[in-house]
């Protein structure tokens, strides 16, 4: 049995963390955590930035990196890929994928399926959905994801 303060947390997918350019997403995080959310920020690349906003610094959210190429990682992904095929949405996540590869042949495609059966695998049991900032590539690792676990995912927007 799960204690309330044992919850596990809310995965939140984002290309990049910390950023300079999107303290807005720092701002969401950090007022999502003041209202007692557990978080875990998963994120597509390591920073890049030199500089960072001290709001960042206010976001107590453990960070995870997934492999930005996989061809870095290939061990890691080859677990991840394994994982996930043993996981009953698999089959869903890949017709998911397969539909979406058909109209973007890029190699960009495949490293988010490739991140998001990392992510997949890698996510604490329990983990009871996934929200990806922003409607490009880290929604795509968050659908296929939560294809493959078979959770709920929402993705934000802007404009």
């Amino acid at each position: 049995m799960t204690r309330p303060d044992e919850t596990p947390p809310l995965a939140v997918v984002v290309k990049g963390w910390p950023r300079l350019s999107e303290t807005f997403i720092a701002q969401e995080m950090a007022g999502l955590e003041a209202r007692g959310l557990r978080l875990a920020i998963w994120s597509l690349r390591a920073p890049t930035d030199r500089r960072r906003h001290p709001l960042h610094e206010t976001v107590t959210a453990p960070v995870a990196y997934l492999p930005e190429y996989l061809h870095d990682a290939p061990g890691r992904v080859l677990r991840g890929v394994l994982g996930a095929m043993r996981r009953p949405g698999f089959g869903r996540a890949a017709r998911l994928w397969l539909a979406d590869l058909r109209r973007d042949r890029t190699r960009n495609r495949v490293r988010r399926f490739g991140q998001a059966c990392v992510l997949a695998v890698e996510l604490p049991t329990g983990t009871r959905a996934l929200y990806a900032h922003f409607l490009h590539t880290p929604a795509s690792v968050a659908r296929y994801a939560a294809a493959i676990l078979g959770i709920p995912w929402a993705v934000s927007a802007h404009a």
